[in-house]
């Protein structure tokens, strides 16, 4: 059975995190393994992440040394030091394909702290097939906002070059227009992916698209097909979401 693995943080409600990628993993015929980051936990109305010890997460990747995965995603990275560890782990893993997903907690880094988590994140890319930022994700790596499809198009070009990677951009409801929009650029070309607004919880959507896309990479498709398959696999998640989020065991 295809293996693929998850270096993800936790979603104590299971709307995303490794949680959403173990089931989407699940469902598309896979096996799933999981090195966690992370852990969450709701406090007093408040959402809260506590990272895993970084020497914890080592002894997990070590402990997955002798497994062959057809494909590898990463997702949550709560410091530059788990950063490093997943690095240098994956160092010798170098031909197996790899679904970035930028989530990092991104979102409350200052202007220095952003400038260091780019320059290290950079290092991992060098390894990614494809990179899955959303759009939000796309602005704080570049620096500006990405309004339209031109931006769009332009914003994912910079990201190749930047990062050294194919992108997969999961522009989704955020770009006006009646369709969910994403916009994929490789190898010196770009194509849209399209698929009308699902009315359900998008919470976990990303987790799902990148997982999918690693499973269905690993199940030996190309980019291209992947891609595909990957947005039609997460709109039907979201369509089927409950309070939680999106629910990838709904899609048959």
């Amino acid at each position: 059975m295809t293996k693929i693995l998850t270096i993800a943080g936790s979603d104590i409600f299971a709307g995303g995190g490794l949680q959403a990628d173990l089931a989407t993993i699940t469902q598309l015929g896979a096996k799933g393994f999981a090195a966690v980051t992370c852990v969450t936990a709701l406090v007093a109305d408040e959402f809260q992440v506590q990272a895993i010890p970084p020497l914890q997460l080592e002894q997990q990747l070590a402990s997955l040394d002798a497994v062959d995965f057809a494909a590898i995603k990463i997702g949550l990275l709560p410091s530059l030091e788990h950063l490093e560890l997943v690095y240098q782990w994956l160092q010798p893993r170098a031909q197996t394909p790899l679904v970035l997903d930028p989530v990092l907690v991104l979102k409350e880094k200052q202007d220095q702290a952003l400038g260091q988590w780019t320059s290290a994140f950079e290092k991992i890319a060098g390894f990614s097939q494809v990179m899955t930022p959303n759009l939000p994700e796309a602005e704080l790596l570049l620096g500006r906002e990405l309004l339209d499809q031109a931006d769009l198009e332009a914003g994912a070009r910079e990201l190749a070059q930047k990062f050294g990677t194919a992108v997969y951009l999961k522009a989704g409801s955020r770009i006006p227009g009646p369709v969910a929009l994403d916009y994929v650029w490789s190898d010196g070309q770009g194509s849209y992916l399209k698929a009308p607004q699902a009315q359900g919880s998008v919470n976990g959507s990303g987790c799902v698209l990148a997982s999918s896309l690693a499973t269905y990479l690993g199940q030996g498709l190309d980019l291209n097909q992947a891609s595909q398959a990957a947005k039609q696999f997460v709109t039907a998640a979201i369509e089927a979401a409950d309070e939680w989020g999106v629910s990838p065991y709904a899609v048959k």
